[in-house]
């Protein structure tokens, strides 16, 4: 079933959803990659853990749901006014929460060269809802994207989020804050041989909510023909795999995060027709 928009579906952005549609799309990806780039080049699905907690003011927090299992501490004392005559030695009231710390999976897509050992050629990378926020995966992140930015691979960067910090440097977020409209995503393409210093030769694909997801180049080496991805196939064959026209998503209420009210009649236009708002 497809999609009700026209291109990213502002629902799936939801913390709940997004790390299945991160996987499928970085899977789908991979299968398209493999049907179109030449001989010998292919692509393969990695994964690299994520803790999924970002640092939230003076705490930290989990910003994918886990399943947590609460219990009340044990305690006999009963309700009611309580009067301090002494200092305490019973130990207040309290809960024990379980939280499971198996890291997340962040699915990644990698083009290899087999004739040169294997050789990393381009890597793309999805972004994560932990990546775009202050916390430790952000600091990984950024530790990867500046080895990849210090060695001869290529480096595609898509971030279909819409809330958190962007993946850039100073110089280049301020560039793509500028565009006029600003984007809702951006897709950036980073040519080995075009670095003459840091972020240096970055191509820019600014994408609206309202629109289509572009059909970029996949850069191999200097000199070869470049490989078309298109975004908008990748993903409708990731969203028409996936579970969010099955009750998986909720197209009744507003999308997390929210579009802005200028928006809001756009999206009741987009999913009556398609069905997945029921017309009062």
């Amino acid at each position: 079933m497809p999609s009700p928009f026209p291109g990213m579906d502002p629902y799936l952005e939801a913390p709940e959803i997004w790390p299945d549609l991160h996987d499928r799309l970085a899977s789908e990806i991979s299968t398209v990659l493999n049907s179109t780039l030449p001989s010998p080049y292919y692509a393969r699905l990695e994964m690299r853990p994520e803790v999924g907690i970002v640092e939230h003011g003076p705490a930290l927090r989990r910003i994918v749901p886990d399943v947590a299992v609460a219990r009340p501490a044990r305690d006999t004392a009963g309700a009611g006014v309580a009067v301090l005559t002494a200092a305490r030695t019973r130990i207040s009231p309290s809960f024990e929460v379980e939280i499971p710390v198996e890291p997340i999976r962040h699915a990644l897509v990698e083009i290899r060269d087999p004739t040169r050992g294997h050789r990393l050629v381009t890597l793309i990378e999805i972004a994560s809802p932990a990546n775009k926020r202050p916390g430790q995966d952000r600091k990984a992140y950024l530790r990867k994207q500046r080895e990849v930015l210090d060695s001869d691979a290529n480096l595609i960067e898509l971030d279909l989020l819409r809330s958190g910090e962007r993946l850039v440097g100073p110089s280049l977020g301020q560039i793509i804050d500028e565009l006029n409209p600003p984007p809702d995503y951006v897709v950036l393409v980073n040519r080995a041989w075009q670095r003459l210093e840091d972020f240096a030769g970055q191509q820019i694909f600014p994408i609206a909510v309202t629109e289509p997801l572009p059909c970029i180049p996949v850069p191999l080496r200097k000199g070869q023909d470049e490989v078309p991805l298109d975004l908008q196939f990748v993903f409708q064959r990731a969203y028409d795999s996936g579970p969010y026209r099955r009750g998986a998503v909720d197209y009744g209420g507003p999308p997390d995060p929210a579009l802005p009210d200028e928006l809001a009649a756009w999206a009741d236009a987009c999913l009556r027709p398609a069905g997945a708002r029921q017309n009062s």
